[in-house]
């Protein structure tokens, strides 16, 4: 090392040694807030080192470790009664709060966010519990300081109220119009850009300065580059990432020292429609009677150089976003559509996880090393479904599959099967959630919809992935590796207790939810009832959200309990981080990334993924309120199936499975009868008919009210007579109620 390297980590060590001398001093039992100059003295700090104390102190406020109250000094935040978390509103206005807090989320109530804005990194004061409390059973607390602003790019809406130009902020989770002095080129009603001002005051409206005029909200061509602008989504590459793509090749000379597995038959699984293939697999029987599974990951760590531009620009981006009408990549089309995909007949790079494993499913050997492979069949899934489905193996001669490729293919789905049973044996969650892919046409309005298939061809890769992925991190862990773990933490007790109350309601057996197993088996149990997508819907809504932390917490829904992200490196940048962690471990060389940089790598790939997922819906959301929007013009809604997944006093919830779609039935449009809520058993029941509503019920409504501007949808049920228990007869009972006029079935 030299003497510059030794200089430099004899200064971090220093700095570790005063952050632990800090962090110790204000945790001790007998400390009481000291300012500045009395820390320093209790610390016995000299004068040169004061400055290096200051820097120490603003890292651990910037971390939420310690606070600095005024008048008093610093202490640690926790026993302030503070916490650093991050905000997220829904559309009353009320917040919730995501931090260290060990009871989960803190509830904030709309009068005590301040100025803290919907994603935005704040501290929040723990309050006394209150006799009467707005958010159920959660904590409370009021949001004391704006750490760091996550956003100050808004898209929304141009309105004028007055004398007063606003801007009505196009996503919901914004809940306070943004004022704008000058509205410059911009029309009322068109979509604009606005940069946030400096927001002080909570008593005040945030105001802002319009950047950008996008065009008008009507034209549903805009939708997409409205969202893109809101969130702040890349449209180009750098032309500066362009150049060092063009750099990238391959020759003769990068496949020395590697594993040459180009003799051994491996393919690809996906779409019909997939651009770029990123994991193969390969699968023997050996003659110790194990399977022998290869799953082939694309070597994305061999092009994209730690520092270089496009490494920079893939953390950056963090991760692929689909939306409807568009890709926008990790990476250049130059590598993630060429170099790194293993395409068929073509020699490639790859990382291999080779895994001997037994009859029961149970790996019993794992190896890893850099590869070059050559893919010899591209199958879609719809291919291999139909191979899948053959009682004998036969050829598909006319789609250029021989009967071994297909009796290869039946043999890799029986060992998927096996190591899917024994995912379902641990307490694995498995629920077959329907999800649909909107197709866009060139006027930006939806032109089709159809629904995602999930079938044993899909499964199947999603068992070698998933197996993969858990051998990758249990040898990194079993090393004292700090890594990235992709964590999925448990249920909070008021949702578990919830979703007991949800299937006692229905009439099922429960046992205590906090054994996942009891939870799990329940799930698999109910699969083919007609209520199990309602049901499954309030499952995932209960769940805490999937991230990426340096602590192996554990992933509650896989019911693994140690899984990390290592098989997409071609579109997300933790699986790439994964590929150069194992590539340095097994080569005896040093780790790249310390602790801390691991921490944020972690912290920033969670938030731009979250950023990812909340695009595309409201992309989807757009497209479908407009959808709804233009029935309602034309006159002529049509009728649509839908399955009650929430009910509040105020009406019930239904999801409408052919969109994607969710919306209220408000108890206005069941004019039938007065109807009461139950809390105990999740329903709402006519006084006179006795006609009854609770989840999991399916139901068939027609649109009834659009809200575009905070993106709300009202459902009314098409045959409101349907509701009504039968009577003698067997036939629904009539409304007495004269004058009622009866909604015909469109």
């Amino acid at each position: 090392m030299t003497k510059t390297g030794t200089k430099k980590r004899k200064s971090a060590d220093e700095r570790t040694q005063l952050r632990d001398r800090v962090i110790g001093l204000l945790g001790s039992s007998d400390y009481a807030a000291l300012p500045f100059d009395d820390l320093c003295r209790e610390l016995q700090i000299a004068d040169a080192e004061e400055k290096e104390l200051e820097k120490v102190l603003a890292e651990l406020i910037e971390e939420g470790l310690v606070v600095h109250l005024r008048r008093k000094g610093y202490a640690l935040t926790k026993d302030a009664n503070l916490m650093v978390a991050r905000l997220s509103f829904v559309a009353s206005g009320n917040a919730f709060a995501e931090g260290s807090n060990p009871a989960g989320s803190v509830f904030i109530p709309a009068n005590a966010t301040g100025t803290g804005l919907h994603g935005d990194k704040v501290l929040v004061r723990m309050k006394p519990k209150p006799k009467k409390k707005q958010g159920g059973d959660l904590p409370e607390g009021e949001v004391a300081r704006v750490l760091e602003r996550r956003k100050r790019i808004v898209a929304g809406v141009l309105n004028r109220r007055r004398r007063f130009y606003y801007v009505q902020p196009m996503q919901k989770q914004f809940v306070q119009d943004i004022l704008v002095p000058d509205p410059g080129e911009a029309q009322i009603g068109d979509r604009v850009v606005v940069r946030l001002s400096e927001w002080d005051d909570p008593s005040l409206n945030p105001e802002g300065d319009i950047i950008e005029v996008i065009g008008p909200a009507e034209d549903p061509s805009l939708d997409t580059i409205a969202v893109m602008k809101n969130y702040e989504l890349p449209d180009e590459f750098p032309e500066s990432v362009l150049e060092n793509a063009q750099t990238v090749d391959m020759g003769e000379q990068d496949f020395q020292g590697r594993w040459d597995l180009r003799d051994r038959f491996t393919f690809t699984i996906d779409p019909a429609s997939a651009r770029d293939y990123d994991d193969a697999i390969s699968l023997e029987k050996t003659k110790a009677g194990l399977w022998r599974l290869g799953v082939h990951i694309a070597d994305v760590s061999h092009f994209v150089r730690p520092g270089s531009e496009l490494d920079v620009e893939a953390k950056n981006r963090a991760t692929s976003v689909y939306l409807p009408d568009r890709v926008i990549p990790m990476l250049p089309e130059q590598l993630s559509n060429g170099l790194c995909s293993l395409r068929p007949d073509a020699d490639r790079l790859a990382f291999s996880v080779m895994m001997s494993i037994d009859e029961q499913g149970q790996v019993k050997r794992v190896e890893f090393k850099e590869s070059v492979i050559r893919s010899r069949l591209r199958l879609t899934y719809e291919q291999a479904l139909k191979a899948l489905q053959m009682s004998e193996p036969q050829g598909m001669p006319e789609e250029g599959i021989s009967k071994k490729v297909v009796a290869k293919l039946q043999d890799a789905h029986r060992l998927a099967e096996r190591l899917r049973r024994k995912r379902e044996e641990e307490g694995a969650l498995m629920m077959d959630v329907p999800e649909v892919t909107f197709r866009v046409g060139e006027d930006g309005r939806i032109a089709d919809v159809e629904p995602v298939r999930h079938d044993i061809s899909h499964q199947l890769i999603e068992e070698f992935m998933l197996v993969a992925n858990e051998s990758v991190c249990k040898y990194l862990a079993k090393r004292d590796i700090v890594q990235l773990h992709r964590v999925h933490p448990a249920p909070d007790q008021d949702s578990l207790a919830a979703l007991e109350q949800m299937f006692r309601v229905a009439g099922l057996h429960t046992e205590d939810f906090h054994d996942r197993r009891n939870l799990a088996r329940l799930l698999t149990a109910v699969k083919d009832m007609p209520a199990a997508p309602a049901w499954y819907t309030r499952v995932v809504r209960s769940m805490q959200r999937a991230e990426y932390s340096t602590e192996a917490i554990g992933h509650y829904g896989l019911a693994k309990d140690y899984y990390a992200h290592f098989t997409s490196p071609i579109r997300r940048y933790p699986d790439l981080v994964t590929h150069r962690l194992l590539k340095a471990v097994l080569a005896g060389e040093s780790i790249m990334y310390s602790e801390a940089e691991l921490e944020e790598v972690a912290e920033h790939c969670s938030e731009r993924e979250q950023i990812a997922s909340e695009a595309e819906r409201e992309v989807i959301q757009l497209k479908v309120i407009r959808f709804f929007a233009e029935q309602l013009e034309s006159g002529q809604p049509r009728v649509y199936e839908s399955i009650v997944v929430d009910v509040r006093p105020k009406g019930v919830f239904v999801e409408l499975p052919d969109l994607q779609a969710t919306g209220l039935i408000h108890v206005s449009e069941l004019d039938m009868d007065f109807f009461d809520f139950d809390p105990e058993s999740l329903k709402l029941q006519g006084r006179r008919t006795g006609a009854v509503l609770t989840i999991g019920m399916s139901l068939n409504v027609h649109i009834s009210r659009v809200d575009q501007a905070r993106k709300r949808l009202d459902f009314a049920p098409s045959e409101p007579e349907e509701l009504i228990p039968s009577q003698k007869s067997g036939k629904p009972k009539k409304s007495g109620r004269k004058g009622r006029r009866k909604k015909k079935r469109r």
